[in-house]
């Protein structure tokens, strides 16, 4: 009956474009980083052999860009080479060349923690590289300390030049990597928000089914016994008052008969249309059977019968306006102390069909 849009159910939408799309960026701030840095050691005078590592990471990340869009090699496999690169080749390469523990190589390094922690979702794998990225810091600190000739000594006025161009360029990196992740967290947020509504919706639509009458609309005969066991289970009937009433379209057979299945239809549509327009707008009505119709009416007898009084009168109307005599038996009673459910209905069962033998269209109280 309904064809439930898959989208809203099958989890994050485009997650590994969102992904590659992070990673571009990642890519990007690679080649800005890159550029920047080969710029100014240049401007500074520093050999090739500085540039070096800037070179390969300039050239590593232009030809992965290049492979995502012309989709050369699959995406996973990109995101690992990557990050293998930069943990085992470029960060002990740049660690030595740049000064050691006191250049920014640190700073970069809580780059890749933010980075691996969103691309690589899988446990392990994640844990792994986390694991690696820390083991190769430890040997890279152990080395430099027990042979400091291995750093590439610069003057304090290079160190100081070269932190006050790439650390503002770190920190602005880290804003943009932490915003991507917080709008990506927004947006899934937004995303779960929108199916937990529409869920919700389509409950309330598959409730509404469940419980309704196809035809006139109104409560099923499903919804009328729930509602009838309730007031049983939780003794409502003796703390307040509580009427039955069943009714019976009278000859509704020769309605249908004579009129056709049609016109039958409409009779029972405006029989229970007008039910509920009569009856207290707390009072529960029911399609019971194929032209019978059953109310639970929280009045007291007294009042009910008023309100049974307004519908007869108003079945006159519809009467005259669909051109037809239309006329309705009922029987109705309080429930009372000491009753059970097929007592009840049994009672009012009983009346009903008094209400036939003396004629019809009429109520009988009991």
């Amino acid at each position: 009956m309904f064809k439930f849009n898959e989208k809203y159910f099958n989890g994050p939408e485009n997650k590994n474009d969102l992904e590659k799309k992070i990673f571009k960026m990642i890519l990007t701030l690679a080649v800005v980083i890159s550029t920047v840095n080969i710029i100014l050691n240049l401007a500074l005078g520093l050999n090739f052999f500085t540039n070096l590592r800037w070179f390969f990471m300039l050239f590593i990340s232009i030809f992965m860009m290049k492979s995502i869009q012309k989709d050369l090699i699959k995406f996973s496999y990109l995101k690992l080479s990557f990050y293998l690169i930069i943990i085992f080749f470029f960060l002990p390469l740049a660690w030595f060349q740049s000064g050691g523990s006191s250049n920014n190589v640190i700073s970069y390094m809580f780059l890749l923690l933010i980075s691996l922690t969103f691309l690589f979702k899988k446990p392990k794998l994640r844990n792994r590289l986390v694991l690696a990225l820390l083991t190769v810091f430890v040997l890279i600190f152990t080395l430099e300390y027990f042979y400091p000739e291995l750093l590439t000594e610069y003057s304090q006025q290079v160190q100081f030049t070269v932190k006050l161009v790439q650390t503002p360029i770190i920190l602005t990196a880290s804003y943009l990597l932490l915003l991507q992740f917080a709008e990506a967290y927004n947006h899934e947020k937004s995303k779960l928000g929108l199916s937990t509504k529409k869920l919700q919706m389509l409950n309330e639509k598959l409730k509404y089914i469940a419980n309704r009458d196809p035809l006139t609309k109104k409560f099923n005969r499903r919804a009328f016994d729930q509602e009838i066991q309730k007031i049983f289970t939780n003794k409502l009937y003796l703390k307040m008052d509580i009427a039955l009433i069943l009714f019976d379209i009278d000859n509704f057979k020769d309605i249908n008969d004579n009129y056709g299945h049609d016109i039958g239809d409409q009779v029972l549509i405006r029989l229970a249309d007008e039910l509920e327009n009569t009856m207290p707008e707390d009072s529960l009505i029911s399609r019971w059977g194929g032209d019978e119709l059953a109310v639970i009416c929280y009045k007291s007898e007294i009042e009910t019968q008023k309100y049974l009084d307004d519908y007869y009168d108003n079945i006159k109307k519809i009467s005259t306006e669909m051109n037809l005599k239309i006329t309705v038996s009922a029987g109705m009673s309080r429930l009372k102390k000491g009753d059970r459910v097929n007592k009840l209905f049994k009672r009012v069962d009983d009346i009903l069909y008094k209400s036939k033998e003396k004629g019809k269209n009429r109520y009988t109280v009991a």
